[in-house]
């Protein structure tokens, strides 16, 4: 499988981290695994969420650029970041849909 690696460092706790993902995520469905507060899998990808301090969470994706595109974690970030309690409609500002 053609895969590629991203990670990101959010100044966001994990938990908040997590919560966004699960909540507003645009990752492909259906999600085939989740365990609170480490990971979210989908055929052809995962994330996983590291604590980093009381702060800060690293996100590692590893996914196939046909099922996820590219990018999408730094997106991701500067959503979390400026939206912390996301009202429905911003969630719509880090999706990046395939063509």
């Amino acid at each position: 499988m053609n895969t590629f690696e991203e990670t990101v460092e959010l100044a966001v706790p994990l938990r908040t981290a997590f919560e966004q993902w699960t909540c507003y995520s645009s990752s492909p469905r259906p999600v085939t695994a989740q365990r609170e507060g480490e990971l979210v899998a989908w055929p052809g990808g995962r994330v996983t969420f590291h604590y980093v301090d009381t702060h800060t969470t690293r996100l590692v994706l590893r996914a196939d650029p046909d099922t996820t595109p590219a990018g999408i974690l730094l997106r991701f970030k500067e959503f979390a970041e400026n939206e912390p309690v996301a009202a429905p409609a911003a969630r719509q500002y880090w999706r990046v849909e395939r063509a």
